[in-house]
């Protein structure tokens, strides 16, 4: 595996907020990486060391390094990754996205097609009711979740609790080490984000545009994953998937729960580069004689 460190960017959007960037030079089709739900860019430090493509890792609103959303909206997540992609320059990527960045991910790749080379999906929310969101929907119990959150999280035996009711089954996997203790040392500042994201999961079920009630305004290759022991994001999604992404191919590993970076990591690099090598645009001069 590659030894090579991240350079940490700060992106400034229009608006003046900041986005959290950590990037990886290399050679090649770039990697954008979209993390889920109460992780960061540092989520995914092994699978971009393992690559040799330049890979870039955003802290999506409200997490990491990044100022929260300007609204509580896939739109508006989506908006701010567009922002960045546009700051830094980076086209012709393979974005990648996981839970919540998932469903950004979708969001962007509809917004800025051209950009997006393909697109790969790990359990993407946005295409159907998590039953999380729908509890965090409800303005009292969302407000206890934000309070108590932190406490829960430095606490181990009920941090794996949680994972087991909420992110996985009860014979999954739990918490991965290198998950647990950044959860518990970023504890103290997750609840403003894990609001923001709460409210939008919520919208996007809700929404009379959402993903699982309409086609995409996506053409390119999609190629989705899943595992079967997801308790967050429900593998029966995938069929809404399917729906709006006519182009998805879909692939459900077994055994797995809802974190393949962490339970099946080179598993998971070797399936984001045959998606990227499979989609990598032809070289200028054929596109110029085609």
């Amino acid at each position: 595996m590659s030894t090579r460190a991240p350079i940490d960017v700060t992106v400034t959007l229009d608006d003046g907020r900041a986005l959290g960037v950590r990037v990886w030079p290399g050679r090649g089709t770039p990697l954008v990486l979209l993390h889920g739900l109460l992780d960061s860019s540092a989520g995914w430090d092994e699978l971009a060391r393992a690559s040799e493509r330049p890979c870039y890792a955003i802290d999506l609103p409200g997490f990491g390094r990044s100022h929260l959303p300007s609204r509580p909206r896939f739109s508006a997540y989506a908006d701010d990754v567009v922002q960045v992609l546009t700051s830094l320059g980076v086209r012709d990527c393979t974005l990648v996205g996981h839970s919540l960045g998932g469903g950004v991910a979708a969001a962007v790749a509809e917004r800025d097609p051209d950009r997006v080379a393909s697109l790969v999906l790990s359990a993407p929310t946005g295409f159907g009711a998590l039953r999380l969101a729908e509890l965090g929907s409800l303005p009292v119990i969302r407000h206890c979740a934000v309070a108590v959150l932190p406490r829960l999280l430095r606490n181990g035996p009920a941090l794996n609790a949680g994972y087991h009711a909420f992110v996985t089954t009860p014979a999954g996997p739990g918490p991965a080490d290198e998950l647990k203790e950044r959860l518990q040392t970023e504890s103290h500042r997750v609840g403003p984000g894990l609001d923001a994201a709460l409210k939008a999961l919520a919208a996007a079920a809700r929404s009379p545009r959402a993903f699982h009630r309409r086609r995409l305004g996506y053409r390119g290759p999609v190629s989705v994953l899943w595992g079967d022991r997801d308790g967050l994001v429900p593998v029966a999604h995938a069929d809404a998937v399917k729906a709006s992404l006519p182009a998805a191919v879909l692939h459900i590993w077994q055994g797995m729960g809802h974190h393949p970076q962490r339970e099946q990591p080179r598993r998971l690099a070797a399936f984001i580069e045959a998606a990227a090598a499979a989609a990598a645009p032809a070289p200028l001069a054929e596109r110029l004689a085609a």
